[in-house]
């Protein structure tokens, strides 16, 4: 009886452990799948709106290379994290933005809780903010969530989160690319603004995706800004440039790496019937991004 019972035992065991792994696997592969990334979030906050008549926009692109919630194999304290989305958002502030398209930004991180668009939302006051996910990896109840954001001093709508060509597998979110589309009323006209963060590895693929947003955009006025990973003589931006659809181009100032910028990956470019009034870079925090400061006076 012992012995039947030890193995009735083990049994029932082994029972509970493939229980237990196939709800994991379950719940994994529910988390990846789950198509609500297509819908943007959307809320509102405290801060100054644009006064209009709004004459002239300022707009900032920057890449927040997610805070650096993640260093040496393990997840930073939030504590640390929250002090380098404070010292972006002093700069936002210094900077006077109205709208700043952030990507590779963390929504939401379940080993050390901390969603860093609402934190650069409340400590920079804007009123609005919208974000969407590149990639969602882990379980419903403990998971990482990081993409695009959009944070603006003029009430938005939120459209959908496009996903670029070379989307990845759920399990393999590394290079994974979306563009959060949202619309915003400024200037008297609906304006397209879409938070761009393309292909890093691979610049055919960049290309492509670059002419997918443009015939995604069509003929609608649009803001375009964010971390493009394309420079300005490269086929991406080249690309733009030739559509006649924008302004803001500019070849100099440098963006990348933040230690030695050599490289101009970071771009913020408006409707061509927008005029370019100054254009700039900034440290924000420890990015390894400079961030792009653009000021255009509208029609």
């Amino acid at each position: 009886m012992g012995v039947l019972g030890g193995d009735k035992r083990w049994r029932f065991g082994a029972c509970l452990v493939g229980a237990f792994s196939v709800s994991a696997v379950a719940l994994f592969a529910y988390e990846g799948l789950n198509p609500s990334w297509r819908t943007p979030e959307v809320a509102r906050g405290v801060g100054d709106e644009l006064a209009v008549p709004i004459r002239e926009l300022r707009v900032v692109a920057l890449n927040v290379a997610k805070a650096h919630f993640y260093e040496g194999g393990e997840f930073v304290d939030a504590t640390r994290v929250r002090a380098e989305l404070d010292a972006i958002a002093a700069v936002l502030v210094a900077e006077r933005a109205d709208l700043v398209f952030l990507s590779e930004v963390v929504l939401e991180c379940g080993p050390e809780p901390l969603d860093q668009v609402e934190h650069l939302a409340l400590a920079g006051r804007f009123p609005f903010r919208a974000a969407s996910e590149n990639y969602s990896f882990g379980f419903p109840f403990f998971r990482i969530r990081a993409g695009n954001a959009l944070l603006s001093r003029a009430p938005l709508k939120a459209i959908e989160t496009l996903q670029l060509a070379g989307g990845r597998p759920f399990w393999s979110p590394t290079n994974n690319r979306r563009a959060l589309c949202t619309e915003l009323e400024l200037g008297g006209a609906t304006v397209l603004a879409v938070v761009v963060r393309n292909d890093s590895f691979d610049l055919a693929n960049n290309f492509v995706q670059t002419r997918e947003l443009l015939d995604y955009v069509g003929e609608r006025p649009a803001l375009l800004a964010g971390d493009f990973n394309a420079e300005p003589r490269d086929a991406s931006l080249e690309l733009l440039r030739a559509s006649g659809r924008f302004s803001g181009f500019v070849d100099g100032s440098p963006t990348f790496p933040s230690s030695a910028p050599r490289r101009r990956i970071d771009h913020v470019l408006a409707p061509a019937t927008w005029t370019v009034v100054e254009q700039h870079v900034v440290a924000a925090g420890s990015s390894d991004h400079l961030a792009v400061v653009a000021t255009f006076r509208l029609p």
